[in-house]
């Protein structure tokens, strides 16, 4: 499964994308995702990310073929206390070549 990192990336529309992001705070309240397409039509809304390990979450987002291509944004943001983080991932997503 494709996973989706710092860097900008291209997904095909109907795959799961594995998202991953690292966090530096020593005790995180929570960790959630929102995903807008590229019309800016949320996806995902403010989903609990899974923590993986300590400071690392990772969040599947399942898409469909019939899903908008072009530009998607995934928000990712932590709260620890009375502070908040945010974060942003940019990536592609774009439908399979017929044969």
């Amino acid at each position: 499964m494709p996973k989706l990192g710092r860097d900008f990336e291209t997904f095909i529309l109907g795959t799961a994308v594995k998202i991953t992001t690292n966090i530096s705070v020593a005790t995180e309240d929570s960790c959630t995702i929102t995903i807008d397409d590229s019309t800016e039509t949320a996806k995902v809304s403010s989903a609990n990310m899974t923590k993986a390990a300590d400071n690392y979450y990772t969040y599947i987002f399942q898409t469909t073929s019939t899903w908008n291509d072009g530009e998607y944004v995934a928000t990712i943001t932590v709260t620890s206390g009375g502070y908040t983080s945010i974060a942003q991932y940019k990536f592609t997503m774009i439908e399979q070549e017929s044969d």
